[in-house]
């Protein structure tokens, strides 16, 4: 009891699949924004639904096309641990 239901990496890499149709095998750690073809608005997006998901504060300035998807996980448990580890879990992405 009391874990988190989706890691962030799993959650934004099933927002991704969900909202953007791609190709959750080809959705390693090491791709970038920019290499998904994701615009800018995209990634501020992504950005404000995993916020509104864990209920965190991202700095959506952070959001770039080089930036990687680990890295924004990076970022997201970054914030959740900033937080005191308070993990919020959405049934429904988006």
């Amino acid at each position: 009891m009391g874990e988190p239901v989706q890691r962030p990496f799993d959650f934004i890499r099933d927002y991704l699949v969900t909202t953007y149709d791609l190709n959750p095998g080809e959705l390693d750690g090491g791709r970038s924004f920019d290499s998904l073809e994701l615009d800018s608005i995209a990634q501020v997006e992504m950005f404000v639904t995993v916020s509104d998901h864990y209920r965190i504060q991202l700095n959506d300035s952070m959001a770039s096309g080089n930036t990687t998807l680990q890295e924004t996980a990076d970022l997201v448990q970054q914030a959740l641990d900033a937080a005191g580890g308070r993990q919020q879990d959405a049934s429904a992405i988006g």
